[in-house]
């Protein structure tokens, strides 16, 4: 017993070693993530149903004052009904497009590395770089690369970001563009992980093409749809870089008609110092984000 005692000395200290090392490592950033990330959502909690402002020493208690002041406010119904159409589109398009370039890559033999490459690219560029190039190529007049191609086919200069019937399905686009990679290529990893043999057992009982995408890769693909889905949905509902960067502070500015949520919560919290009001959409916006996962759990689920 005592050789035997003897001989896990030196495996417990290298687990002990090793333990030690990795909290070491990890502590730092899990105080930092916790400092960041979990601190300010007791924060939003507790000034959710206060008045607390930067402009006032004192904040009260007011209930759920803040909730119903939210749809009396014009801006934000305003920015609530923009950020619902944006949540509706945006994933959808990601999904569907994601799926079509992911079945078709999935079948081309030659360079598909490079194809995934070029469609992964605008993912991991920045947004802010990113937005300011749309900016440029939207800018109005005849200095836009938009303008400049409509122009030689005879079309008149506009303002894209100037109009915000237009400038929020145009926002939705480039958010699209940047995104599509990231699906594109995690549905194409879930499409190689798909057995060769299930789709030649397909073909040779005179399946098409598309009859074995609905019959076979579709339904095998859920787990990552759903991953996708519920990546695209928050990604959407949170949206605030593209649309403050394209819209906001320069002579093409949408004005204060193109808003989303996000950034109805920084101009109130940021601008006029109304942490609570600020908080309390913050919270709806949680909430709603829960629903919309909780959603996509529902319709994804396997049904046996």
């Amino acid at each position: 017993m005592a050789t035997t005692t003897l001989r896990l000395r030196p495996g417990n200290s290298l687990r002990a070693g090793q333990l030690r090392f990795a909290l070491l490592v990890f502590a730092p950033i899990m105080i930092l993530f916790f400092i960041i990330r979990i601190i300010p959502i007791f924060q939003m909690l507790l000034a959710a149903p206060t008045n607390e402002s930067t402009r006032r020493p004192i904040s009260r208690f007011v209930g759920l004052e803040n909730f119903t002041k939210m749809w009396e406010d014009p801006t934000f119904v305003t920015a609530f009904k923009n950020s619902m159409i944006f949540v509706a589109a945006a994933p959808t398009m990601e999904i569907v497009l994601g799926l079509i370039v992911a079945l078709v890559m999935s079948r081309v033999v030659r360079f598909t590395s490079l194809y995934q490459t070029l469609y992964f690219v605008p993912y991991i560029l920045p947004m802010v770089p990113a937005a300011i190039i749309w900016k440029w190529i939207y800018a109005p007049d005849a200095y836009g690369l938009a303008n400049y191609a409509t122009g030689l086919v005879g079309i008149a200069p506009r303002g894209w970001l100037t109009n915000s019937s237009i400038a929020l399905p145009l926002i939705i686009l480039v958010h699209v563009w940047k995104h599509l990679g990231f699906f594109v290529v995690v549905f194409l990893v879930g499409l190689k992980a798909i057995p060769r043999d299930l789709r030649e057992a397909s073909a040779l009982d005179g399946g098409s093409a598309l009859r074995t995408v609905w019959s076979i890769d579709l339904p095998l693909l859920r787990p990552i749809i759903l991953f996708g889905a519920t990546m695209a949905t928050i990604w959407a509902w949170s949206s605030f870089t593209e649309v403050y960067v394209m819209t906001q502070g320069s002579d093409i500015s949408a004005g204060t008609n193109l808003k989303v949520l996000v950034s109805k919560i920084y101009e109130e919290a940021f601008q006029y110092g109304a942490v609570g009001y600020a908080s309390a959409i913050s919270l709806l916006l949680f909430v709603i984000s829960l629903g919309l996962v909780g959603v996509l759990f529902a319709l994804f689920r396997e049904r046996d």
